[in-house]
Formats: C-alpha cells, sequence, structure tokens
C-alpha cells in the first residue's frame, strides 16, 4: 500500500503532529510506503520525518492553489492507493488535483479546527470561498474526515452529506510511562491529603500548552492567575511558539499590567514538554476555540488534573463533559480561576484514572482507526 499525506507545510502543527503520528505508526504494523507532499520544504519538521525515514516531496508551490497542477503529476506518477490532506485550503487543492490527475485515487480531506471560530478575523470574501470549498468542492472528497464530533456537525451544516462525514480522534503521542509514581485508586485520599498542601505556603504548579495565538485566549487565563494569586502562591508556565508578535506583546502587558511577571513564564517552543506535564499539579486549557485538544490528552497521559474552557470543539468530549476534569466558560477568568484551585485541592479522578483514559487516543489505536477508514475508500472506489 502507497499513501500521500498532503499538507502545505511540515512544521509544529496539530495535523502535522496527527499525520507523523499515524504514518510512523503504520509503518509499525503494515508494508506501506508513505510520502509527504508539501508546498515547499521549509518546515520545521521536514528533517525530523525524514529521519523517521519517510520521503518529502516538495510540490515548489509559492502558495497552495498553486499546488494543484504539481500535486496531480505526483499522484499520476506514484500512483498512491490514497492520499489524506488536511487544511480547509489545502483540502480544497487537493480534491481539484483528484479530478485532473490522471490515474483515479481516492482521497480522504480532514479537518482540524472549529470551521466558523477559525474563520471569524479572514475577510468576507475569503470566509465565502472557505465555506465554498467545504459545502461544494468536499463533495469530491471520498470520505471528509473530522477530529471531534462537534467539528464533525459543523462541517454537515454545510456540506449536508452526512454518509461522507466520521470522526476521529487525534492521538496522543505520549503512553504515560513517565507516571509509575502515581498512586492508584486505593490511595485516593492519600493523594488528595498530599494535594491539599497547597493551603500551606507551596507554590501551585500550573502548564498551559500552546501557541500564544488568540485562539488560546491566554489573557482570560493570565486574568485568572491574578485572581488565584490573592489566595495561593502560584506559577504557570505557558509552552508554545510565540512568533505571534502582536498577541504575544498584547498578552505580556496584561501580565505586567496584573504584576505577574515572576508567576507567569513564557517557556516558548519547547521538543521536551513532558518534563513540563510532570512538573505540575494542574494543567488549563482556557482556548476561545479548538478542533479537539490534544494537550489535554497529553496531559492527562501524565496523570495531570485538568480544567480547561468548554469551547467548541473537543474539551467536552475528552472529559467526558466534566467527568474527568473541569470546565469553565469560555472568557470566564473567574469561573477559571474557581475551578483550578478546587481542582488542585480535590482533583475528580485519580492520575491512574486519567492514564487510562488517556489510552482511548493512543496511537495504536487511533491509527488502527485510520486503516479501517483507508480500506474502506480503497475498496469502494475499486
Amino acid at each position: 500500500m502507497k499513501i500521500i499525506f498532503r499538507i502545505s507545510k511540515l512544521g509544529f502543527g496539530g495535523a502535522e503532529q496527527v499525520f507523523i503520528s499515524v504514518a510512523r505508526e503504520l509503518s509499525k504494523t503494515h508494508p506501506i510506503t508513505i510520502i509527504f507532499a508539501v508546498d515547499s520544504e521549509q518546515g520545521d519538521n521536514v528533517t525530523h520525518v525524514k529521519s523517521l525515514g519517510f520521503e518529502v516531496v516538495s510540490l515548489n508551490a509559492s502558495r497552495t492553489l498553486n499546488s494543484i497542477v504539481p500535486l496531480a503529476k505526483l499522484i499520476t506518477k506514484e500512483k498512491p492507493d490514497v492520499v489524506i490532506s488536511a487544511y480547509t485550503d489545502t483540502n480544497a487543492a487537493c480534491l481539484l488535483s483528484k479530478v485532473i490527475a490522471r490515474y483515479k485515487v481516492p482521497v480522504i480531506v480532514s479537518e482540524h479546527a472549529a470551521l466558523n471560530e477559525h474563520w471569524q478575523f479572514k475577510s468576507n470574501s475569503k470566509k465565502k470561498v472557505l465555506r465554498f470549498y467545504v459545502g461544494w468542492v468536499y463533495k469530491l472528497a471520498d470520505k471528509v474526515l473530522c477530529v471531534s464530533k462537534g467539528l464533525e456537525q459543523q462541517v454537515n451544516l454545510l456540506l449536508k452529506q452526512p454518509s461522507k462525514t466520521l470522526t476521529i480522534y487525534n492521538p496522543v503521542r505520549f503512553n504515560g510511562s513517565f507516571n509509575k509514581g502515581l498512586k492508584n485508586e486505593n490511595d485516593e485520599k492519600n493523594e488528595t491529603q498530599v494535594i491539599k498542601n497547597i493551603e500551606s505556603a507551596r507554590v501551585l504548579r500550573l502548564v498551559a500548552v500552546g501557541r500564544v495565538v488568540p485562539q488560546k485566549d491566554y489573557s482570560t487565563l493570565i486574568k485568572a492567575i491574578s485572581i488565584i494569586k490573592q489566595q495561593q502562591n502560584v506559577h504557570l508556565n505557558i509552552v508554545g511558539g510565540t512568533t505571534d508578535k502582536k498577541e504575544f506583546n498584547k498578552v505580556k502587558s496584561l501580565v505586567a499590567e496584573y504584576g505577574l511577571e515572576k508567576t507567569i513564564e513564557f517557556v516558548g517552543y519547547s521538543d521536551a514538554v513532558e518534563t513540563y506535564y510532570k512538573k505540575a499539579d494542574v494543567f488549563v486549557l482556557s482556548s476561545a476555540w479548538e478542533g479537539f485538544g490534544n494537550v489535554i490528552v497529553e496531559a492527562m497521559s501524565f496523570g495531570l488534573p485538568i480544567v480547561s474552557t468548554n469551547c467548541n470543539y473537543g474539551p467536552a468530549e475528552i472529559l467526558i463533559d466534566g467527568k474527568y476534569g473541569r470546565l469553565a466558560e469560555v472568557g470566564d477568568s473567574e469561573s477559571l480561576a474557581k475551578i483550578i484551585i478546587k481542582e488542585a485541592l480535590d482533583p475528580l479522578v485519580t492520575g491512574e484514572t486519567l492514564i487510562k483514559r488517556s489510552k482511548d487516543f493512543s496511537e495504536e489505536i487511533i491509527a488502527s482507526q485510520y486503516y479501517e477508514l483507508i480500506n474502506e475508500v480503497i475498496k469502494h472506489d475499486s
């Protein structure tokens, strides 16, 4: 079997990580040739993907629309069994490549972010184009894969072909192997008593993981930290890229306004994010929207108590409507502060329970679901 993963660039985004995880796992268990087709080889993850033994083919496209003909030629040359793409613009271009290629191939397109929320900062003309892509061009797809059921419902409102859509959650890249010191279910009372030490002078250590961009709404989290600090010594590590200088300057100014320079640390991008999960008492996601929320599952895999906004889409599905972690309304700093303290003092579930839940999103399980989908579209197309 030969698979082309089509993505505009191999950076550190969520879709890229999903494709890499799935490709790595599939190649372990099946005789598969995998090619990553990108606009150009400028992505930060290109070297890593090549080190895993996968071929990276540059389409030499200055923008995604210019990739339509080069990808069609690549499809004709390589004759893959399936093409899987990600992100709306790239998906649409990929489907047009399918139409003009001289080799018939099934195409699976995937959406990784809440559509309306992700598009809200686009111009009206761009929004119309994106809605046209999802509502009409996606009809050319063999399947439309969404990373949460909420996102799938949103896609269906535009596409109106529910038989084409399905949900496969994102895989978690960690397996809980760093959590062997966590207590089991029988030690829940002792674990809670230890955590209650935050009522003393000990610092409550929080971690948030994600780029400093408007989507992550770190402004609300910073305001929540200022509230917590009035009651409790606290420290927050924000682990994620700071390339959006406008948003970074905005949140840095807010940190200064509240006098939290020594309380909140911007770590930047880290390829050892597990060290920050391991050091934290509570994980916090303050996003205004998501497509899934990979970092929640990552934190769960370390047995880390979870607090998240109940944003569209993903967190409530991962946490089963608050069974595995506490949920606050989007943009509500007071509610977020309250449940952070509550979760630190009295975790909803034990670390072992969180680790067990995270295994529902293991690379093995998710890759097997991709493999079933791939075989389904190949069989249907033949």
